[in-house]
């Protein structure tokens, strides 16, 4: 059996060096995003960017932006030239925030299988997983794989598997909308299909002006996992027919806005560099997707992805300031915006470092914790035992208006018997890929699905991917028991009823206490 114990999920920031290169990295070649003074478009642009010699691939009206490919310094310089642009600044790469996962056996859902990084990853290549369906319902939700949804707040009501009374008795988020903005989602999962009333897609594939992929096919359907397992934690569907996981927020309504594709992990386009492949795209792609978010009347935003800048730059700078004003818009609009803080292992800020977007204004930065029941644990053949809640190693923290909220850790627990005993990981719903397909590159009767698990329906992970949906379910609850609530007020309940413990820096998530304050 193949396992990792020591990897890191990401390179961890062990110098500025690395971290400097990292940002260097996600600097998109020849994409741009055009700022104007007055924060409108003006309406001859197109004409204008045109006859600078550059092509425009977006409008981001809302902000006054609009995103450019250009091919030249020449052309650069004649758009910065042009009477109504404030700056230019370079898109960037944006990536899915990397988790840890084991996978469930399909073909005998109580035997887990391997615990694989997916980044870095060494390419490997299960047997075939088949659909699978679960006969009873919620089944991992009444059993120890649901310590995550239930530790975030997600239970009560009478719900089988924890405490009779809890938040659920307020509300189960009905009439909330929460966004989530990732690699799409598995749009007939049956723990996503119940909740999904908006389905979208950002992605760009044209080869003159967008991102192509030959691992992805571009539409709202998540051809990754990623998505899908952030979105059950937020709002899997509760009840019949409805799979085997609930969200925190099971009746609140799922707005799908993909804006991450499957990349391959070099530049090949080969089944291989697929497989072993991570959600990515483009940053203009994330505003469009808050654009459309906000447009779609989204009260909450989950973010499970992100960028380092360096503030010390002018375009880390420019980022940094034009963040703060879209977040700012979107709060005052009445979205609340959640995001992981990331998993480089890293104190944030870091000099000058932060990460976009979880560190813009009125955003809301997660930081994973632990499963009390399985105290983290990086031995070999480590076995769960109960412990304090602690920030896992992955985990970036520091952020001062950080909360915590479960990612989950090693140790895995049973490799025999997953579904009935304790776990340092978080179970999900992911991706089966496009109906009626096997696995493969997206085009005749193929598509990816699960990380590179192939078509299986539910994944054990980690990571703060984990944490900032299970954030967004929580801030789901209270902005159904309080609709007259501000964005500001919400993330403000869930900072100051949070709790303070000894054995983590950052307050860890109370959505029972959340909901008694007035």
């Amino acid at each position: 059996m193949f396992r990792l114990r020591y990897l890191p999920i990401v390179l961890l920031l062990s110098s500025a060096t690395t971290a400097h290169s990292q940002i260097a990295e996600a600097i998109a070649p020849n994409r741009y995003v055009v700022v104007y003074k007055s924060g409108t478009v003006p309406a001859d642009a197109e004409s204008q960017i045109t006859l600078a010699g550059a092509h425009l691939t977006a409008h981001l009206d809302r902000f006054g932006m609009v995103a450019v490919s250009l091919d030249t310094a020449a052309a650069q310089s004649n758009l910065a030239a042009q009477p109504g642009v404030a700056m230019i600044l370079h898109d960037r790469y944006v990536t899915a925030h990397s988790i840890l996962f084991a996978p469930r056996n399909a073909t005998n859902p109580n035997t887990a299988g391997p615990a694989i990084p997916l980044f870095p990853i060494t390419p490997f290549h299960p047997n075939p997983y088949p659909i699978f369906f679960a006969a009873e319902t919620d089944t991992d939700y009444n059993s120890p794989q649901g310590w995550a949804v239930q530790q975030a707040g997600g239970f009560g009501d009478n719900i089988p598997g924890a405490s009779a009374t809890g938040p659920w008795n307020t509300s189960k988020g009905a009439g909330v909308r929460i966004a989530i903005l990732d690699t799409g989602v598995d749009q007939s999962h049956p723990d996503i299909a119940p909740n999904l009333i908006v389905n979208l897609s950002e992605i760009n594939q044209s080869p003159t002006t967008g991102l192509p992929s030959a691992c992805d096919d571009g539409t709202p359907q998540d051809q990754t996992g990623h998505g899908t397992w952030t979105a059950s934690l937020a709002t899997g569907a509760l009840g019949p027919s409805t799979g085997n996981v609930i969200g925190v927020a099971p009746q609140a309504s799922l707005l799908n806005i993909k804006v991450l594709e499957r990349l391959p992990s070099t530049g090949a386009t080969t089944t291989v560099a697929c497989e072993a492949g991570q959600g990515g795209g483009l940053l203009s792609w994330v505003l469009q997707g808050i654009d459309d978010a906000v447009a779609n009347h989204a009260d909450i935003i989950s973010l499970s992805l992100g960028t380092l800048v360096d503030l010390g730059t002018g375009d880390g700078a420019g980022w940094k300031s034009q963040f703060d004003a879209i977040t700012r818009a979107a709060a005052q609009s009445g979205t609340v915006i959640v995001a992981a803080l990331g998993n480089n292992g890293t104190q944030l800020p870091n000099g000058t470092l932060i990460e976009l977007p979880a560190e813009a204004a009125s955003v809301l930065p997660v930081v994973a914790t632990t499963n009390p029941a399985c105290a983290e644990d990086l031995a070999a053949n480590a076995t769960c035992s109960p412990g304090p809640i602690t920030r896992p190693y992955y985990s970036n923290y520091g952020d001062p208006n950080a909360i915590a909220a479960p990612g989950g850790s090693y140790p895995e627990g049973s490799t025999t018997d997953p579904t009935n005993s304790v776990s340092g990981y978080i179970m999900g719903a992911c991706s089966s890929g496009l109906v009626n397909t096997t696995d493969g590159l997206p085009a005749n009767g193929q598509s990816f699905g699960c990380f590179n698990l192939g078509h299986t329906q539910y994944v054990q992970a980690m990571g703060t991917s984990a944490s900032a949906p299970l954030v967004a379910g929580a801030a789901a609850i209270l902005c159904a028991a309080h609709p007259t609530w501000t964005a500001a007020k919400i993330i403000a309940t869930l900072q100051t009823s949070a709790t303070r413990l000894p054995s983590i820096s950052t307050p860890v998530l109370n959505l029972p206490a959340a909901l008694a304050l007035q």
